[in-house]
């Protein structure tokens, strides 16, 4: 570990900066490594526990703000509101990447304290930063939106190529991946010879294993086990008013049919794609139907409500149809804060806040969190269905994959239009299928759609900002991984 390096503290910012270049889309992972290298480097150099942690809040606020500058870009497409974006928006970037920030800089905090000694420096270093990711991992109030291990989430030839480095997150899901990755960074900044060999013989390692993995033979398909992945590519403002939701519905399904392949068994469509109460309208229903007639199922996205004791409760709900009948249902269970409900409403409409975000909080209904299993029975086998970001979360979805055949996501990112954070999300999802051994399936409504098998080789996509479709037998399935077995074995369940 270097002891002295007086240009350090200038060069920590930019460090920052360089480890997003390690995440989707662009996958630099070799710089986002040297990012953390350089941090670990004034870590150690710094002369006091106060410089080490003021130098790794520059660290990483560079990189929070780097990686999740669209947050006030997805606050303007939610409000249409200038005002919204710059005050809420920029808040909302500015108080994650400090979140992030604030967990690197506990950790330096802590290892700083054996700076001169490499080995529990080091063990500091790596237990710390694997807690941390572990704590944001913990729902509902969890953001894992930039484990380090997503680094290795990219394909390292191309996107219909399986992620030969992402291949361990069978064995110990995404968090492994993390771990091997601050091991490597480790091993380079010892500065040393047989610290540079161990982290060559470490990465051989992990391409080794994943080599092996993608050679192992995948089941064989079936061919008419077909599923149908719709990206509408619709962003009307307006398509929850009571007339013009019609419209919004019948653009929808033209994108759907607009097609001349055979019926598949199963139709995806995105995140409130029929933005209807199913159960309470049967005309929605019938046209689905007219559109996928019987035995064809559709999932889809839409809001569900229900009256209790008086009090009127709204779902952002996964549907399974078939033949104008609702054959169940799925509740999100991990709601957005601040996007899907309000947390501490009554505190915070008590805070003198500005205009613009108390009429916004005011506005805006509450989304009540679900309580079913995300477990279906769809025609394809039982699948487990994911709304929006719920797909991030690697404990959630490995809990509830007891018997699944595959995997949903079903999205609107439409916020994200334009930014790097569609990638990130997609580059997330894809870990999911890895873990698991499971194929896959997105629908997004402006995209990225994506099919990707049980490897995580993409095998069919939509580009953003495109309204189409694509159609093709689904991925089989592995047995079931390591990973998933050890997170079914301790909730007591058998894969």
């Amino acid at each position: 570990m270097l002891n002295h390096w007086p240009n350090l503290p200038r060069c920590w910012p930019l460090a920052g900066a360089l480890v997003t270049l390690g995440f989707a889309p662009f996958f630099l992972w070799p710089i986002g490594v040297a990012g953390l290298v350089i941090w670990l480097w004034g870590v150690g150099a710094a002369p006091s526990r106060r410089a080490a942690v003021l130098g790794t809040l520059g660290w990483g606020m560079a990189h929070g703000v780097s990686a999740l500058y669209w947050l006030p870009w997805a606050f303007w497409h939610d409000s249409q509101s200038w005002a919204f974006a710059l005050g809420g928006g920029i808040p909302a970037a500015l108080g994650l990447a400090l979140w992030v920030a604030l967990g690197y800089a506990l950790v330096a905090a802590v290892a700083w304290r054996w700076r001169h000694q490499p080995r529990a420096f080091g063990g500091a270093i790596l237990t710390g930063l694997l807690v941390l990711e572990l704590l944001r991992n913990l729902t509902p109030f969890g953001f894992p939106w930039l484990p380090l291990g997503a680094m290795w989430a990219g394909s390292t030839f191309s996107n219909n190529a399986p992620p030969l480095l992402a291949q361990l997150a069978s064995v110990g899901s995404v968090q492994l991946l993390s771990g091997l990755l601050i091991l490597l960074a480790l091993l380079l900044a010892s500065m040393n010879r047989k610290g540079w060999l161990a982290a060559a013989g470490l990465l051989a390692a992990v391409a080794t294993f994943g080599v092996w993995r993608v050679a192992q033979p995948l089941p064989p398909l079936n061919p008419s086990a077909t599923v149908r992945v719709v990206q509408p590519n619709l962003t009307d403002p307006n398509k929850w008013d009571a007339q013009q939701r019609w419209r919004f519905l019948a653009e929808t399904l033209t994108v759907a049919t607009e097609t001349s392949a055979t019926m598949p068994q199963v139709v995806v469509l995105p995140e409130t794609a029929v933005p209807f109460f199913l159960s309470q309208q049967p005309e929605p229903l019938r046209w689905l139907n007219e559109a996928f007639p019987n035995p064809t199922q559709v999932l889809t996205g839409t809001v569900r409500n229900t009256t209790t004791g008086g009090s009127e409760q709204f779902f952002n709900s996964l549907q399974l149809l078939e033949a104008e009948s609702i054959l169940a249902s799925y509740d999100k269970h991990l709601l957005v804060p601040f996007g899907e409900f309000i947390p501490l409403r009554r505190v915070l409409e008590a805070l003198p806040l500005p205009t613009a975000l108390r009429t916004l909080s005011q506005s805006r209904l509450d989304f009540t969190h679900g309580r079913q299993s995300p477990l279906l029975a769809s025609a394809l086998g039982p699948v487990v269905g994911l709304i929006c970001y719920e797909g991030i979360f690697p404990l959630f979805v490995a809990t509830h994959s007891q018997g699944a055949r595959w995997l949903v996501n079903v999205t609107n990112d439409a916020w994200f239009t334009g930014t790097i954070a569609l990638y990130q999300h997609a580059a997330l999802q894809r870990l999911r299928a890895i873990e698991l051994g499971l194929p896959l399936v997105r629908s997004a409504n402006t995209g990225i759609s994506l099919v990707i098998d049980a490897l995580g080789r993409e095998v069919a996509a939509l580009p953003p900002n495109t309204a189409g479709v694509v159609q093709l037998p689904l991925p089989a399935a592995l047995a079931a991984t390591p990973w998933r077995r050890l997170v079914l074995w301790l909730y007591g369940l058998n894969p």
